[in-house]
């Protein structure tokens, strides 16, 4: 289901109104750099506060007060499909849990981006490239994303694989040079 910016931002200040603390972590990061006015996809955001695991209630609440639905995604997190304009937009709500992992140093470096006057704070490209490649999945997404974008800062790339586990470092490495990324 695709959503505008104004609607994204909407969305956006719902969660900061209600005081959730977040980062952007998905695909949006690389939509918003590219500029688009329409957006595709779901919202992935990685919940710092409240959590998602131990005041899951909060999330119920917030789902109901703003008459939202509250589900779940595959890997067991809230999932809330909130309304916005005209459109729906499926927020994803993830902490390190199994086999999501963000670094500390991804949420510390985070920077603030301006989503429609919104403010919020954002892991980078690069950061999102090196995620998405340990992940395995969507590479032919990653691909066309890395033409769009022409390219990536390659000191950023070796930068977050630092920060990467040891044991997922080649198997990375492996995936973004399959795409076009040379490291």
């Amino acid at each position: 289901m695709n959503y505008t910016v104004s609607e994204l931002a909407l969305v956006l200040k719902e969660f900061i109104d209600a005081g959730v603390k977040f980062i952007l972590i998905g695909d949006t990061v690389v939509q918003l750099r590219l500029r688009r006015r329409e957006l595709e996809g779901d919202l992935d955001l990685f919940v710092l506060e409240p959590s998602i695991i131990f005041e899951e209630e909060f999330y119920i609440n917030l789902a109901e007060e703003k008459n939202w639905v509250y589900t779940r995604t595959e890997a067991g997190t809230p999932r809330i499909i909130a309304k916005a304009g005209v459109s729906e937009v499926i927020v994803e709500l993830y902490e390190n849990l199994l086999d999501i992992y963000i670094p500390a140093e991804f949420i510390e470096e985070a920077k603030v981006v301006e989503v429609n006057g919104v403010k919020v704070r954002s892991i980078g490209l690069e950061e999102y490239f090196v995620l998405k490649a340990r992940q395995g999945v969507d590479l032919n997404k990653l691909s066309k994303y890395l033409k769009q974008l022409k390219k990536l800062d390659r000191s950023l790339i070796e930068r977050a694989l630092r920060h990467m586990p040891k044991e997922d470092e080649k198997a990375i490495v492996s995936r973004l040079k399959d795409i076009g990324v040379l490291l």
